[in-house]
């Protein structure tokens, strides 16, 4: 069966999807601005059923690799599947 977010969320539950990222700042003349890392990161994905159980699923990317929504996704949303 090909689960996806979206057919979770048609069949009745209700998925939350949690990304973060590493921040730098830097000092600017002007002030202190930041931007997002392209290394690390995780995605979490929080699961309520129509029943009302709650599952999380929790993707954590290495600071070595570079961060990517999609498969975070996947990887998050497989770990919460495989609790129910």
């Amino acid at each position: 069966m090909n689960t996806s977010i979206a057919n979770l969320r048609r069949s009745g539950y209700k998925v939350r999807v949690l990304h973060s990222r590493p921040k730098t700042y830097t000092k600017r003349m002007d002030g202190e601005s930041f931007e997002y890392s392209a290394r690390g990161g995780n995605t979490t994905i929080e699961i309520t059923t129509p029943e009302g159980l709650n599952i999380i699923g929790t993707a954590q990317c290495s600071m070595v690799d570079n961060w990517n929504r999609k498969i975070g996704n996947q990887i998050a949303l497989g770990r919460a599947l495989s609790q129910i």
